[in-house]
Parts: structure tokens; sequence; C-alpha cells
């Protein structure tokens, strides 16, 4: 590491490079870095990755086994073709990926020219419109055809350049090795545009090299109309063993392939068509960049219409938004203000067509200007998940619902057993399949509100969207205690109520019925006033009654909380109204169905204050 690095919000943007390929290692500096605060954003498996790192985390990272080094600034290409093509291919989009861009003037270009004179996003034809809500069945983990539903977690991304081989066409294009580097470049910045938009997303993109060496194919798809894709696409599945009778079943059956293989929440494709030799940089019918809303793939020319390939991560940026939902909003798309889309199914809004509600700059009206402001309307945003309904710092899509049971509570002596189960629900989609990417992360346990302590997960570790655990406390003391326990999950949810459980231990020096009293605070004089307070059995035997009195005056009757004093456990009510400001003295005690009296009683002293006053002055007016 030499020179000063860049920083942002106190994280450094650093660039890892492992001697060899090592899965292993590679994941486990990942969770060093997300456990030290840090976020991965690029992975190249399984040798390099880009990070965001805190500072004092660097020191460290270079002594992992087999790293050999860490940089922070760009590095010399040449040493890094020691450590395998795929180092400097990767080393090569890190410097591009830190070297400051040109700047454009700083004009508004709201009312810039459309992008196209049609959509660039459309609906894949494996999934029919309006059919979204029964596509997952019965799971809530993402299904085969959800490989992209928000924009929030990790993604696999395939790249995969094609070349034509001559023979059904003539062959008119050929990949240059600049230009290949030059296309993986662009879209790491591309990606990395989204992850940097949006922390709380949490984005990081595993790379799957099908531009090095790019596939065959028997057409040269930059001459043809982009309707001719199902050949060229279905020749380059069939290069990587993909061999469906629809070129769609089998782009996803290689997405969701990548998704098992890397462990990532998501997957799609990237195919770029060459067209350096073209005169337009477009397909014969005038397209030159599109996707398919939530997948599988998008598809890029080299030269994209006149935007150029140094301008190739704007247009990448805008198609990535179609991929996790967002719809066009330039005014040659003819997009309706109230169209709906995206897991949230949100409106919108933002479109150039006349009338909506909004009218700012954003990625998806296309050009440069947009990408180059780092502009996202909210509209947009919500189509692909970024919205934070309760400002929690959890998008929507990962504000999930954590369910926790607790049963089979036992004791041996001083301590005590249990198990129960944890699951996560899923955000509600309002017109999708409810599904999430969260995970259990722990369940934790406490007695008496006190520090949390790990439960064991049944299975040996907490990293689905359900588990069961068990629970095996330290040796208690005797006396009544409260056990709460607690979910949590990958996004930071925490299951909201705990579930609790009162748990006795026998004391052998008290073996009768015992009290508890609970006090509340600002006690005010002249108030109604009820404090609650647990009257529990050390050996099982039933509550009868419990009783009380203030300042040693008459025993009163308190209340069972469930209106009949008949079990080892009674949560009771007692009602009060103390007159003036003061100290009180509150005892207690129970009885329970054998006639044994609690040998000593329940003692909590409360202070009562005086009550404000109002005070009313006369109005005074001078009558003429």
């Amino acid at each position: 590491m030499a020179g000063k690095p860049a920083q942002n919000d106190g994280l450094i943007q650093t660039f890892t490079l492992l001697t060899a390929n090592d899965r292993s290692s590679l994941t486990q500096i990942q969770q060093f870095i997300k456990d030290g605060g840090g976020q991965t954003n690029h992975i190249l498996p399984d040798q390099a990755l880009i990070a965001k790192v805190p500072p004092q985390l660097l020191s460290q990272l270079i002594t992992f086994p087999g790293v050999a080094g860490v940089y922070t600034q760009a590095v010399e290409l040449a040493t890094m073709d020691s450590y395998g093509p795929g180092a400097r291919r990767f080393a090569s989009a890190w410097n591009s990926l830190i070297t400051p861009q040109p700047s454009l003037p700083g004009v508004n270009f709201i009312t810039e020219a459309q992008s196209g004179n049609h959509a660039d996003a459309f609906t894949a034809p494996d999934v029919s419109a309006g059919k979204e809500s029964s596509i997952s069945g019965a799971s809530v983990t993402p299904g085969y055809y959800q490989t992209s539903e928000y924009m929030a977690g990790s993604v696999a991304v395939g790249i995969v350049l094609v070349e034509s081989n001559g023979a059904v066409d003539p062959s008119t294009e050929n990949w240059t090795s600049d230009e290949k580097q030059l296309v993986f470049n662009e879209i790491v910045t591309a990606l990395n545009w989204w992850a940097k938009l949006e922390p709380k997303a949490q984005l990081s993109f595993v790379y799957d090299d099908h531009f090095s060496t790019p596939l065959p194919t028997s057409v040269e798809p930059i001459t043809r109309s982009f309707t001719d894709q199902q050949y060229w696409i279905s020749d380059a599945m069939k290069a990587l063993g993909y061999n469906s009778t629809s070129y769609f079943t089998s782009v996803r059956n290689y997405d969701n392939a990548l998704r098992t293989l890397y462990q990532t929440d998501w997957a799609f494709t990237i195919f770029v068509v060459d067209s350096s030799a073209d005169a337009d940089n477009y397909f014969k019918d005038g397209y030159f960049a599109y996707a398919y809303l939530g997948g599988p793939f998008l598809v890029l020319t080299y030269g994209n219409n006149g935007y150029g390939p140094g301008n190739m991560d704007a247009v990448a940026a805008h198609e990535v938004g179609h991929i996790f939902q967002a719809l066009d909003q330039y005014g040659g798309a003819a997009q309706a203000c109230t169209r709906r889309s995206g897991y949230l199914n949100v409106e919108n809004q933002n479109s150039e067509a006349s009338g909506c509600l909004s009218n700012v700059n954003s990625i998806m009206r296309g050009q440069i200007y947009p990408y180059t402001l780092g502009a996202i309307d909210p509209y947009a945003a919500g189509q692909i998940g970024w919205r934070d309904s309760d400002k929690d710092n959890i998008l929507d899509p990962l504000d999930t619902q954590l369910t926790i049971t607790l049963s089979e509570i036992s004791r041996n002596e001083r301590q005590i057993t249990g198990s129960g189960t944890a699951q996560i629900i899923p955000y509600p989609s309002p017109n999708r399949a409810s599904v999430t990417i969260n995970t259990l992360t722990g369940v934790k346990y406490r007695f008496n509100a006190g520090s949390w302590q790990p439960a064991l997960a049944a299975d040996g570790a907490f990293d689905e969207t359900g588990e069961t655990y068990h629970i095996i406390s330290t040796p208690l003391e005797p006396g009544l205690h409260l056990l709460e326990v607690a979910a949590f999950d990958s996004a930071g949810n925490v299951s909201d109520p705990f579930v609790s459980s009162a748990v006795i231990i026998p004391n052998p020096l008290d073996p009768g019925p015992n009290t508890e009293l609970y006090t509340p605070d600002n006690i005010v004089a002249n108030q109604a006033l009820t404090l609650n307070g647990v009257a529990y059995h050390a050996q099982r035997e039933h509550i009868a009654q419990v009783e009380f009195r203030v300042n040693r005056g008459p025993w009163q009757p308190a209340q069972a909380q469930d209106g009949l004093f008949d079990g080892d456990y009674e949560p009771f009510i007692v009602s009060l109204n103390l007159p003036e400001a003061g100290t009180y003295l509150i005892e207690a005690f129970a009885t329970d169905t054998d006639g044994f009296v609690e040998s000593e009683f329940a003692r909590r002293e409360i202070q009562v204050t005086q009550p404000l006053t109002t005070v009313f002055l006369p109005l005074l007016t001078n009558v003429p």
C-alpha cells in the first residue's frame, strides 16, 4: 500500500488480491470485512475483491493467508501477470473504477433529447404479465423465475460476449483485447454506480467471465434485427452447455446455476454484441440496448447508438435498472405515469409522459447527465425496492417480520433448557409473490432483562429463513426469572415482541409461595394507580390468594390478572388511590391452596408527587 488512499464516509476503497484462486480464503476475507463494518462490492471468483473497508482493518487484511496485496490506488498492470490473466483483467477494472472521470458541464439536461424512439424494456415471453403473484409457489426464498426481484444483496453477473464464426453470416466484427477489457471495465463501473447510490442495499456483484473468451455464434448479431437474438443467444448458451428448446430457458438455467455456484441472492446475464465496424452501432431495426423487466438478461452493443464505448457504463446502468423492475421514463418510451412495476408495485410518476407528478433527472430517463449526477427519482427507486417507509434504515423488501416460539422448557436443578423455532416472514409484495433474501443470523436469550446470550441452532448454523434452536442456561439463583428469547436476521431485524416465559428456581430455604411487586415511575397523588405483580410457588403448588396493604394498614385482596388464582404462576393487579404526595410502603404476600403463607412479604417503597396545579389569572380589560 502506498500513497494517500481515497476515502468515503470513513471507509477506504480497496482492491485485495490473492496469490491464487481460493474460495475459502476469499469468503473468510469477505466475512472479516463485513464483521468490521465494511462492504464488499465486486468479486472476481475466487481470487480478488473490491471493497470499502474501515481504515483499522487494512493492516490485518494483508496478513490473511494467501493475500498477495491490498491496494488503495491504481496498480501497475504488469505486476499482476504472475497471478494469472484474471488478476490483470480485474486490476484493470479497479484502475478504471478509481480513476476520476471527466465531468460534464453543470447543465440541467431534464429536457434533453430522448434516449430512443421506443421502449427498451420488455417482459420475458416465458413470464406472463400479471402472473407474478403465483410464480414462486409456497417458498419464501426466491424461486427459479425470481432472479432479480429487488436491487439489494448479492448478485451474480454473467458477462457474455459473442463472436461470429462466419458459418451462416459473413463475419464483419472481431473483438480485440482492448475492446473486451473496456467492456468489462464499463460494466463494473456501471454496477459500482448502483452500489454507491444506496448503501442500505448492501450490493455486491460477482462476475462470471465469458468476455475474455467470447462465445461463438454462426450469425453476425449487429447486422440483424434484435428479434434474431434467438439465434446468437442460443449459440452462446449451447457453448456453455445449456441447450433448451427455449433460449430464455437456457439463460434462466445459466442464471440459476450462477446463483447456486456463487451463493448469491440474484443473478442475470449481460450480452454484449460487437459493433466496432458497424456504421450506426445498432441492430437492423433500430435497437441498440434493451433489457427484460426482472431478467433474465440485458443486451448492449459496443457503440450503443452513438453513446460510444466510453459511455457504455451509463447505458448499462440504465438497463440494469430494468433488470430490477424499473420502467423507462424517457418520452420516446411512452410509458404511462400510472403504470406500476416492481416488488413494491410503484407507479411511474417521473415518466416524461404528460401529467406525471414528478419531473426530475433520473437514470431511467436515459442519457449521460443523470448517470454523471448520480440521480434516481423516488418512483424508479421504489420500483427497484429502494423505499424505507418506516425510516428505520432497512429497505422495505428487507424489512421482514420475525416470529419466534418457545417450547419444551425444562429445569435440571438450577439449569434451564428449552427449544423453539424462529421464522422469517417476507415483506409482503402487493402484486408479486412475497419472498425474502434475508436469513436468520441468530437466536439469543436473556434472563431478567440482563445481557443476551446465544442460543444454539439445531442444525449447527443460523443461515436459513427458518431454524430450530436450543437454550442451555448457566445455573440460576433461586427465585423467579423472566426468560426472553429474540430472533435476529441478516438485515438487522429483531423479532418484536420477544417470546417470554417465567422460570422458577426453587429455594430449599423458602419452599412456599412468593410474590414480586413492580412499581411504576412518576406516580402522582390523587390519580388512579395500578401496580402489577406476580405470585408464584417454588414447589408447583397453586396460589389461592394474594393480599396487600399500604403503610401497614389493613390487608386487602389483590386481583388475579386472568380473573382467578388457580395456578403456580399468577400475575396480579393492585389498585391504589394515594391522596397525598410522599413515600408509601406497599407490601404483599401470597397464600397457597394448602394454607401455607409466604414467609417474607414483598415490599416496595414508591414516591408520590404533588399534581401540577393550574393558576387562572383574571383577565383585565379597560372599559371606556
